[in-house]
């Protein structure tokens, strides 16, 4: 089917990153409206695999301990990264919870003082719909291991982009939350010989990646994600 492309304007952590989009939507997935697709321009293709090639390992304390996660989550479940830049790694949900106490509550501070610069009237109530309302605190970018929001979870509290590899989390991610106001997130497949595809996650959704469609050969952006950029 013949669509007309469009580029618009997304705002990134170092500019505006402009994308090219097909006007033809995907899949719509049962917890959010369709997202918007498409690829990257050559500018923003090439900004973000400076930034790609640039990033550091991620070093998380797990138990105690730190690992190198594109080594090996070491059994963690859930993996978080603070408002400070720090990376905290737990065996469980509930750990997660109980740790997390502390950061949640200034993360979600902090989302509604966004909130109610933009006229909210009452604090933000997580994405319905899905098991990850109660696990994806307000305020964090989420991304899954499985469809079904569960798995091995990554969050983030910081714009940037995050390199996968990095995270021990390329071409694992199946799902995702954006539990915020406003800044969404975009998840960017690199391919070579051809544009970078990208998949923009808007503020207050959550998708299944399976039900979205996937810009070259058809399938899904199941297990696609190379990096995620957190606006």
């Amino acid at each position: 089917m013949r669509s007309t492309r469009i580029v618009f304007a997304v705002a990134a952590a170092a500019g505006a990153m402009l994308i090219t989009a097909p006007s033809a939507g995907a899949a719509t997935p049962s917890s959010s409206a369709s997202p918007d697709t498409g690829t990257l321009s050559p500018a923003a293709e090439q900004q973000m695999r400076g930034e790609i090639a640039a990033s550091k390992p991620v070093i998380a304390t797990y138990k105690g301990k730190k690992i190198d996660l594109s080594q090996g989550w070491q059994g963690a479940q859930v993996c978080a990264e603070g408002l400070d830049g720090q990376v905290s790694c737990f065996g469980s949900q509930a750990e997660a919870d109980a740790a997390l106490v502390n950061e949640n509550a200034a993360v979600a501070r902090r989302e509604n003082a966004a909130g109610k610069a933009l006229g909210q009237g009452t604090p933000a109530q997580a994405p319905t719909g899905t098991r990850a309302s109660s696990d994806c605190s307000f305020g964090w970018v989420c991304v899954w291991e499985h469809s079904d929001y569960s798995g091995r979870r990554l969050q983030w509290s910081e714009k940037g982009t995050k390199n996968l590899s990095t995270w021990g989390f390329r071409d694992q991610a199946s799902s995702g939350c954006v539990n915020r106001y406003q800044n969404g997130a975009a998840l960017v497949d690199f391919r070579d010989f051809m544009p970078d595809p990208i998949m923009l996650m808007g503020a207050g959704s959550c998708y299944d990646f399976t039900r979205i469609g996937y810009n070259y050969g058809g399938g899904s952006w199941n297990d696609k994600a190379d990096a995620v950029e957190v606006y």
